[in-house]
């Protein structure tokens, strides 16, 4: 059986902004294949990440001097990391070799725990692709319900108001299903605006719409922050309160603001402090993504995950 894949998109990041991740997969017990796809990258950094063990795939030729170069032509690389992630597992046609795919966002992502330990503990053989929640419904998140009204319209938006938010920083899946879907979700993406009003690009709402489908509805397992795969601190009670967000900037004007009725469950997160990780009750978080919009796991993840 093969080994999974954690992958990341990467452009002009330097060692400084990817060291927590990278780091935190070495510490996390994972043993499977780890890469990056490149656009742009400094030869430094390339050349650490090289020495770190990490697979290098550079959207152009490496230069010794200038390291990887790559100019965006229009697009986005929200939207087209999709296409060039599906280009990369299409070339390796490693299906025996690559079990899952794990594919995060870089700079704000860590891994507490080992990603393909819960994979293997926790979906069934029926369930090819994993999405992890971010614990509010569209109508409660106003960056999440204007991406989808500009993306994709207001007959979009009400279909999808009163549905959970799924996050695209952490995607995982088979090899196969994996790998469609990434085309797919690019396809769809491809004749909108890359660029939306508010930051990002219509790339997550896209994925929301495309969860609901037929073609992935019995395929995907929808994971709620309860059960350990992945937070989103983005939309945590810790985030808001530190002024995170649409609803943070709400909720320091007005400390009045009733936030948590907009979660769909109440979590409570803890760090405990016998191994300084991230729990919900005693249930480990396996993968952290925006750790930096709570000062206190900010704290935690650069003095646990830096280079020490």
């Amino acid at each position: 059986m093969g080994k999974d894949l954690i992958i990341g998109v990467v452009d002009n990041y330097t060692w400084e902004q990817i060291k927590y991740w990278a780091n935190s997969i070495d510490k996390s017990g994972y043993t499977g294949h780890k890469a990056l796809f490149v656009y742009n990258m400094d030869a430094a950094t390339a050349k650490k990440l090289t020495d770190e063990k990490f697979t290098i795939i550079g959207a152009s030729k490496f230069d010794e001097e200038k390291g990887f170069t790559y100019e965006h032509k229009g697009g986005s690389i929200m939207v087209d990391r999709f296409v060039h992630l599906y280009q990369v597992l299409e070339n390796l046609d490693r299906s025996s070799e690559v079990r899952n795919v794990i594919a995060t966002d870089v700079r704000d992502v860590i891994f507490q725990g080992d990603p393909s330990k819960w994979l293997d503990e926790n979906i069934t053989t029926k369930e090819r692709l994993i999405v992890g929640s971010e614990n509010m419904q569209y109508i409660n998140e106003p960056w999440n319900a204007q991406n989808m009204v500009l993306a994709f319209g207001d007959l979009f938006f009400n279909k999808m108001m009163n549905k959970e938010i799924y996050c695209a920083g952490v995607i995982a899946g088979s090899f196969d299903t994996f790998k469609d879907f990434c085309l797919n979700l690019w396809l769809i993406c491809r004749g909108l605006n890359p660029h939306v009003e508010g930051g990002g690009g219509p790339d997550q709402s896209a994925m929301n719409i495309m969860l609901h489908m037929d073609a992935y509805k019995d395929k995907v397992k929808l994971v709620s922050p309860k059960e350990g795969w992945v937070c989103h601190a983005g939309t945590t009670m810790g985030a808001i309160q530190a002024g995170s967000g649409a609803i943070g900037e709400a909720y320091k004007r007005d400390p009045t603001l009733d936030f948590r009725s907009k979660f769909v469950d109440s979590i409570e997160y803890l760090i405990h402090t016998s191994d300084e990780k991230i729990y919900v009750g005693d249930t480990l978080v396996t993968i952290l993504h925006q750790w930096d919009r709570v000062p206190k796991w900010k704290e935690m993840v650069e003095s646990k995950y830096g280079d020490n």
